[in-house]
């Protein structure tokens, strides 16, 4: 489907019964005050709240709804399979962000950006001591493996050409990571990415995120980030790691006069780093099929 020049937002929506309708009012008062045609397509993503049927009754907007919870990535996924647009925005519907600022974005990409993302300034201020501590260390990993700064990965309000999700769909995580993964892989393909202060607020209600397991799933785009764009430095830092781990482990363990145990240690860290390796590179090749194919560059 050819996009029409234009912005559609998405709206992904799990069990928000409590502030959709605000956040929807937000955003249509908003779009109504841009100069560019637009649409909003709100994303029921498996509900049992009563969302869904509190999305039915307000007027002006376009619903999709899922039969059960496919994750976050996956809801804005299909909003933009749906959309008419050419620019698509997301934004969460919980009301943590401020919508009004959505001029701001417009403005950015008008003068050529490929995505501007909205880059939450007071999110220490928010954030308790560890999640805080966490977030930083997130940043720096993200930009030493990425070879670029980006300063906030996994904000959720962000515009975006539609051109850049559809070539990058298969690569795009489905669930909380889909904004990291959008991050990483333009960021490494040079689209040209605007980052612009923000307030954050508090969301209403409780979170859906789930931290270990977004976090693990986090750190696998952010390998296979590095690994597509930076095969180099991946596999540097996994030799290093393996002298580290392994080789030295293994030394210390023999001059103990334990060669039996130094032995199957040195055997099975060598396994581990070669699998790791081997699946690297059994990415790289994936990655780079898809790309000769749909000419990313």
């Amino acid at each position: 489907m050819n996009s029409l020049p234009g912005l559609t937002m998405v709206v992904p929506a799990y069990n928000e019964v409590g502030s959709i309708a605000e956040t929807v009012q937000r955003i249509q008062k908003t779009l109504a005050a841009l100069h560019i045609a637009s649409e909003l397509i709100v994303v029921n993503d498996g509900s049992t709240d009563g969302t869904g049927e509190l999305l039915e009754e307000i007027p002006g907007i376009h619903v999709v709804h899922h039969p059960l919870n496919i994750g976050y990535g996956n809801s804005i996924k299909s909003g933009v399979n749906r959309a008419h647009y050419q620019w698509i925005g997301i934004v969460d519907a919980d009301g943590s962000y401020p919508i009004e600022d959505l001029p701001r974005f417009v403005a950015e990409m008008e003068k050529g950006f490929d995505m501007v993302v909205g880059h939450r300034a007071n999110i220490d201020d928010i954030d308790c001591f560890a999640k805080r501590i966490f977030r930083r260390i997130y940043k720096k990993i993200v930009s030493f493996l990425n070879d670029s700064r980006i300063e906030d990965p996994n904000s959720g309000f962000r515009l975006f050409k539609r051109e850049i999700v559809i070539n990058l769909m298969p690569f795009l995580c489905g669930t909380f990571s889909f904004t990291t993964s959008i991050s990483i892989l333009t960021s490494g393909l040079f689209y040209f990415v605007k980052f612009i202060p923000i307030q954050y607020s508090k969301r209403d209600g409780k979170t859906k995120v789930k931290h270990l397991r977004d976090s693990i799933r986090t750190m696998q785009f952010i390998v296979q980030g590095i690994v597509f764009f930076n095969p180099i430095k991946f596999f540097i830092i996994l030799a290093l790691a393996m002298v580290a781990f392994v080789c030295i482990p293994a030394m210390l363990i023999a001059m103990l006069r334990m060669p039996t145990l130094s032995l199957y240690y040195m055997i099975f860290g060598v396994a581990v780093s070669l699998m790791v390796g081997m699946g690297a590179l059994g990415d790289i090749i994936r990655i780079s099929s898809f790309k000769r194919t749909n000419e990313f560059m």
